[in-house]
C-alpha cells in the first residue's frame, strides 16, 4: 500500500438542511476529506471564494436561490468553471423532474454537466468513491480560482 503523502482535498457541501448537511460532512470528514458546509446558495458563494474547495457538492432543492441557479453562476464565472460538482439530490435520474433539472442546469450550451449525480437517501461509500472518482479525473488545480 503507497503512502499518501498529498494534502488532504477540500469539499464544499452545499445544503440546506442540517440534519443531512452533517451526515455528510461525518462520512467526508471520515474519508479524510476536509470539509465546509454551506446551508445556503449566498452563503456558498464567499465559501467558495474563501475555502478554494477541491469540490461542491450541491443539493439542487434549496430555498431562496436554487442549486440550479447557484450551478449556473459558479459555471459562468471563469475562476470557477472547472470547479468539479456532485449534485446531491432526492430526484431520482429516472424522474422526469430531473430531467427538467439537468436541462435547466444545462440551459446555457456553454455550461459543462455536473460531474456526478448521488441520489438521496445516500450510501456513504458510494458517496465517497464518486467524489474520489470525480477527483482523480478532474485536471490537477482545477479547483482553484484564478487570481
Amino acid at each position: 500500500m503507497t503512502e499518501n503523502t498529498t494534502s488532504p482535498k477540500r469539499v464544499l457541501v452545499v445544503e440546506d438542511e442540517p440534519d443531512f448537511a452533517a451526515l455528510l460532512e461525518t462520512i467526508l470528514t471520515q474519508a479524510g476529506f476536509l470539509v465546509t458546509t454551506a446551508y445556503s446558495c449566498e452563503d456558498a458563494f464567499e465559501a467558495v471564494r474563501k475555502t478554494k474547495p477541491d469540490l461542491v457538492t450541491l443539493d439542487i432543492a434549496m430555498p431562496r436561490k436554487s442549486g440550479g441557479l447557484f450551478y449556473r453562476q459558479l459555471k459562468a464565472d471563469r475562476r470557477f468553471r472547472y470547479l468539479p460538482v456532485v449534485v446531491v439530490t432526492g430526484i431520482t435520474r429516472d424522474d422526469r423532474e430531473m430531467d427538467n433539472i439537468v436541462h435547466s442546469l444545462l440551459e446555457p450550451d456553454s455550461i459543462p454537466a455536473p460531474d456526478a449525480y448521488v441520489e438521496k437517501p445516500i450510501d456513504g461509500s458510494s458517496l465517497v468513491d464518486t467524489i474520489r472518482r470525480v477527483l482523480e479525473s478532474s485536471p490537477s488545480g482545477a479547483g482553484e480560482p484564478v487570481p
